[in-house]
């Protein structure tokens, strides 16, 4: 049986960690409507999905200001959307991979272009041991009243990994939403549903 491009190598540090968790708490359900992300940001779900952010694993990394969302499980899609985050934050953590002064998890900057907001979110995409984290069509998008960019991200997996994100930023803060997903089948089945969930972003 082949294995999934998201469970190697990227999940194989997540099953270890929760090998190592006796109580993991369980996903909850994120319905369709409203998602609050933060007290003063939202975005709007049009299906159900399923929130991971407080399950053990993910909760116990050195992500907390990010949502994990999926629908199929995180072998086939999973959707990171972030607060505002601040040079203080890290977007996506490996949980094999402790945050330390000799292994620090990846921080972006202040005041962060477009493009380097792009660098950012492909290196840290890149964090969980993916290779050649690529990014292309960079596409001008207005998030809110703010000018931000929507563009695709490619690694290379035997069966290949796909990836839309989006970035833009407000008062010195960074927001990001990451969609990742194996090339056959699964992203195109949750891509028009992750369209929509960025394009219904509103920034505070």
């Amino acid at each position: 049986m082949t294995t999934n491009p998201l469970i190697r190598p990227a999940l194989a540090g997540i099953i270890a960690a929760l090998s190592l968790t006796a109580c993991t708490t369980a996903p909850v359900l994120a319905p369709t409507g409203a998602y609050t992300v933060a007290p003063s940001y939202s975005v709007k779900l049009d299906r159900n999905w399923s929130d991971l952010s407080q399950a053990t694993f993910f909760k116990s990394s050195t992500a907390p200001k990010v949502r994990l969302l999926s629908i199929d499980g995180l072998q086939l899609n999973r959707l990171y959307i972030s607060e505002g985050l601040t040079p203080d934050d890290p977007l996506i953590a490996n949980p094999a991979r402790p945050d330390t002064k000799t292994t620090p998890t990846l921080r972006g900057k202040s005041d962060m272009s477009l493009s380097e907001q792009m660098e950012f979110v492909s290196q840290s995409v890149a964090a969980l041991d993916y290779h050649k984290v690529e990014t292309r069509n960079p596409q001008p998008v207005t998030v809110g009243s703010v000018k931000g960019v929507r563009f695709e991200l490619t690694a290379s997996t035997p069966e290949g990994l796909h990836g839309l994100a989006q970035a833009a930023a407000k008062d010195g803060k960074s927001y990001y939403i990451v969609y990742l997903a194996p090339e056959e089948h699964y992203y195109a089945a949750s891509l028009a549903s992750v369209t929509a969930i960025m394009d219904s972003a509103k920034l505070p």
